[in-house]
């Protein structure tokens, strides 16, 4: 019997086959009709159901940012980093992290970065934030400036003043948006991304997805 492959070997085989599974999940969201379908995972991504979704969300919030339109001056030079914060949520940053290296975004490295309870949500472009209850995300979202699209996560209703939510129906990872809050943050939202997505209105906001 041949000896088993040593750990050294193992790791790069291992870390080669999660990119790949990274950059499956992120060409399905870059093709036109991924939007309302991307979640729908490679056929290898289904043997790491404990990764599934966050590749998939990690893939959205890397695409994200090519259908945003931020306020002027936002980035002081055509290849300025976009920074996407994300808090409550380690796999999701774990996964961005892995995709950002291989990937730019419209000629701009993508920098994630976790962020704890506690820190300054201010100097991110996207704000991903995950808690347990839209109530707590609505205290965050309290203290995010201006200019910075806001992606939450949570059981049940999209909160007030976030403009994009994720949410799973039948297993599947879906967004939201509220065109509202956009406006509040001065972000101007491609047509594109509009269409795709659940839109919430100010009516709706808080109200559990059913």
């Amino acid at each position: 019997m041949p000896p088993s492959p040593s750990p050294r070997t193992d790791r790069p085989l291992a870390r080669r086959s999660r990119r790949r599974l990274l950059l499956a999940a992120a060409g399905l969201a870059l093709a036109p009709l991924a939007w309302g379908q991307a979640a729908p995972a490679p056929a290898a991504a289904h043997a790491a159901p404990p990764t599934r979704d966050a590749v998939v969300k990690a893939s959205f919030l890397h695409k994200f940012a090519s259908f945003v339109e931020w306020p002027e001056g936002t980035f002081a030079r055509p290849d300025a980093p976009i920074h996407i914060g994300i808090l409550g949520d380690e796999a999701v940053w774990r996964e961005l992290s892995e995709l950002a290296r291989d990937r730019d975004r419209d000629g701009r490295p993508v920098v994630p970065a976790r962020l704890q309870p506690g820190d300054s949500l201010a100097g991110q472009h996207i704000l991903y934030l995950k808690a347990e209850t839209p109530a707590r995300i609505e205290e965050l979202l309290a203290t995010v400036p201006e200019g910075v699209l806001t992606v939450s996560d949570s059981e049940g209703a999209h909160p007030r003043g976030s403009v994009l939510s994720f949410f799973l129906e039948e297993g599947i990872v879906h967004f939201g948006v509220s065109v509202e809050a956009a406006n509040r943050q001065k972000l101007r939202l491609d047509a594109r991304l509009v269409s795709t997505a659940r839109l919430i209105s100010s009516r709706d906001a808080g109200v559990p997805r059913g």
